[in-house]
């Protein structure tokens, strides 16, 4: 049976506001705009994983098998947070930036969800 989550919408806006930039700026550099249609592509592929059961069930194994990566996305999603207004306060600003720092998203959704569902885990024990 599907789900339908939080994440799953979070996922999809993500894709969707990926795309529409990466076509709503035809002067975007090649390599930026390449990398904001992977990402959209990628958050359309987590969107359509997060609908189904064993996206949640391999989270919670992998939290209980280990019981320790508690600290890891914290770490990962400082870490991106800190190197994206790094990024872009060291670009002035630009348009660019902005966005080279925007589809990075992706990979810090992901650990956000990988800890509401550890939040979920801990609170039903």
């Amino acid at each position: 049976m599907k789900r339908f989550t939080l994440f799953t919408f979070l996922y999809l806006a993500l894709g969707v506001c990926l795309s529409a930039i990466a076509l709503g700026y035809p002067n975007l550099p090649s390599d930026l705009q390449r990398s904001l249609f992977i990402s959209a592509g990628t958050s359309y592929i987590f969107c359509l994983l997060s609908t189904f059961p064993f996206w949640r069930e391999r989270t919670i194994r992998f939290y209980r098998r280990r019981n320790s990566p508690v600290i890891l996305p914290w770490l990962v999603i400082g870490y991106y947070i800190v190197w994206m207004i790094w990024e872009v306060q060291s670009q002035n600003w630009t348009m660019e930036a902005i966005l080279g720092a925007f589809w990075r998203l992706i990979v810090v959704l992901p650990f956000v969800e990988l800890i509401v569902i550890t939040w979920q885990v801990n609170s039903e024990h």
